[in-house]
């Protein structure tokens, strides 16, 4: 009675909508999921992903009034394998955790209007933390009544992965399933292999229980918190299971089941349940950033010191309203550039601080992305001999020499520089929670490199001939022809330094610092091996930094101009590249004056430039001013964002 009353006054309700109705464009193959989670009578107030039953049948009865066709999971199978195809605008509802108002209200009334829906199971209910949750749980009997329903699917939820686990020395705590935990009491990360094995034990678990107590293993997993990398991924394919649904934003596609998108529905009104169907992949907010140095933050005899430093910058952060952080990921406190070792645990450089996991959770949990500054190519291994071994090397006097230049790189030729340095990117995102990744500007070759024996080996079997520098000197088409190669070699390497992060950040997106001399004058490839639209192509941003003074521009902003002018030429240009400003003069050794920096960065927005950047930042000295660039910086207060 209750169900059938609050159809009746929503059928009516509906038509009072105010506001334009917005359509959804999917796709062939494309559909939508939407991701809830308890529906009682009436939420807590603080309760954001608990919605209401009245709130409930709305969003139903929107669905069937404007052309939405809620869809099985076995539609979407069938469709993917060419025996059917989906209806106009699909939809697939999915409920999370096995709440008992999915027994009580949801089945019965999604039974009502023919809706199919799908349930995700947690196997260990005790384990779950009852206090925190919206209402109980569903029993057993009354998990198997709703399983034997026709619209009913059941999947796992795992076994007790939906929860946290300590990952930081200093005692952060992430989902279960994403991270690799730390032990307070030994002082010892995780392994792999005991990452592995955690996993595969709870899917051995999850799939016992549910056999036992349902009479199937289900075919598909929803991610606990939608937390999920390549590992997980794989443990899951070795237990049988193909199917499993994140929470990412944006339509899901019948060709890519195994990471399947999904819409989380909040406790809103109306109006942002329409507009989350037109658009589930969100805003793309205009960028926003700080580059920090995680240098000036980390006091080596106290650790309270580094945390109430952190805690500054942090205040800072905020009350600028920034939303990106390039955080410092390595040690260079002599400022030269060439990396000795890192505030992270892994296999390769010495750790001067195991600090930047937790810097990076401090600073997103209040709604900043954090970017992992990391150098590509100026590392200094621990073995002076093997990293000798493995420079760039350049011609120099008729001469074959380890390189002379600022940053001291290792040859992005050598596989064996490669492989240790992916494996250095994979241990950071194993143990920090990162958004993405900023590329140091030390991936670059000069006209004069790179000569080392990996590099002249690999251009020789690409092109069938010797790399004569002679010969590079005389021919300019040649010289061209290397530069592009070298160019090319050096994103190839960046992206490779990606796949490793992504094993464990699949989700992470990647920005490379440009210089801008590229931006106009192409042909300064040849003495850089880099490529604005190369890396327009490649990279999620390209990080220009645009440096007047240090050009040695007596007026910059028509050369701040010019810049954005030059992005707006290419396609990608304004929605990809971020304008890096320089905050400190460093052949003067002085900060900038706030005046001049503001009218800088007004002149990148006045231009239209989208993204903003700059560097360096000094909390402890109020540089730069925050009071004077806090409203260019800001996503929330600038008037003139979109």
């Amino acid at each position: 009675m209750l169900i059938r009353s609050f159809i009746m006054l929503l059928c009516i309700s509906l038509f009072c909508v105010s506001g334009p109705v917005l359509a959804a464009s999917m796709k062939p193959g494309e559909f939508l999921v939407l991701c809830y989670h308890a529906v009682p009578v009436q939420p807590a107030p603080d309760d954001t992903y608990s919605i209401s039953q009245k709130q409930f049948v709305e969003q139903m009865e929107y669905l069937r009034t404007h052309g939405y066709n809620p869809v099985s999971f076995k539609d979407i199978t069938e469709a993917r394998e060419g025996r059917k195809p989906l209806p106009e605008k699909p939809v697939l509802l999915t409920f999370d955790d096995g709440y008992v108002s999915y027994h009580d209200f949801v089945v019965p009334m999604l039974e009502k209007i023919g809706y199919p829906s799908v349930l995700s199971i947690i196997g260990n209910f005790e384990g779950y933390g009852r206090e925190e949750m919206p209402e109980t749980l569903m029993t057993w009997d009354q998990i198997r009544e709703v399983s034997s329903k026709k619209l009913v699917e059941v999947i796992s939820h795992t076994y007790d992965l939906h929860r946290a686990v300590q990952y930081t020395p200093q005692g952060n705590v992430a989902p279960a399933i994403n991270v690799l935990a730390f032990d307070p009491e030994t002082e010892k990360y995780e392994t792999e292999p005991e990452y592995r094995a955690r996993l595969e034990r709870d899917f051995k678990v999850q799939g016992t229980l549910l056999r036992k107590e349902l009479g199937f293993v289900p075919a598909a997993v929803a991610w606990p918190f939608g937390k999920y990398n390549e590992v997980s991924l794989d443990i899951a394919r070795q237990n049988g299971i193909n199917f499993t649904f994140t929470l990412e934003e944006g339509y899901a596609h019948i060709h890519r089941l195994d990471q399947i998108n999904r819409t989380v529905i909040e406790n809103r009104q109306i109006h942002s349940f329409i507009e989350t169907l037109a658009g589930p992949e969100g805003k793309k907010d205009a960028m926003r950033a700080v580059q920090v140095d995680l240098d000036l933050i980390v006091d080596p005899d106290s650790a309270e010191k580094t945390d109430e430093n952190l805690g500054k910058l942090i205040d800072r952060l905020v009350e600028m309203q920034v939303n990106t952080v390039f955080l410092q990921a390595f040690s260079d406190p002599e400022g030269t550039g060439n990396i000795k070792s890192v505030y992270f645990h892994n296999s390769l450089l010495p750790v001067r601080s195991d600090i930047f996991g937790w810097a990076s959770h401090q600073i997103r949990i209040r709604g900043m992305s954090v970017y992992a500054w990391m150098p590509t190519l100026s590392i200094v291994l621990p073995d002076r001999e093997r990293t000798m071994k493995l420079r760039v090397k350049e011609m120099k006097d008729g001469r074959i020499i380890p390189t002379t230049s600022w940053y001291e790189r290792l040859s992005p030729f050598s596989k064996e520089v490669r492989e240790l340095t992916q494996q250095m990117y994979e241990d950071l995102a194993a143990h920090a929670q990162i958004d993405g990744v900023l590329f140091q500007d030390d991936a670059y070759l000069t006209d004069h490199e790179d000569f080392h024996p990996s590099a002249i080996n690999r251009y020789s079997e690409k092109f069938g001939n010797a790399v004569i520098p002679a010969e590079m000197d005389e021919d300019s088409a040649l010289a061209k022809e290397w530069a592009r190669y070298k160019t090319e070699t050096l994103i190839d390497f960046t992206i490779s330094l990606g796949q490793g992060v992504q094993k464990y950040r699949p989700n992470a997106l990647f920005a490379r610092n440009l210089y801008a001399i590229l931006m106009v004058q192409p042909e300064a490839e040849l003495w850089f091996a880099q490529d604005y639209e190369l890396f327009l192509k490649n990279y999620d941003y390209v990080v220009v930094m645009a440096y007047p003074h240090m050009e040695g521009l007596k007026k910059p902003s028509p050369w701040l101009k010019n810049l954005v002018v030059r992005a707006k030429e290419s396609p990608l240009g304004l929605g990809k590249t971020v304008f890096k400003i320089q905050t400190y003069n460093w052949d003067r050794e002085e900060w900038m004056s706030n005046r001049l920096l503001l009218r800088e960065l007004r002149d990148i927005l006045s231009s239209g430039g989208r993204h903003l950047a700059y560097y360096p930042d000094n909390v402890f000295e109020d540089r730069p001013a925050l009071n004077t660039i806090k409203l260019e910086m800001s996503t929330k207060t600038y008037p003139f964002i979109p």
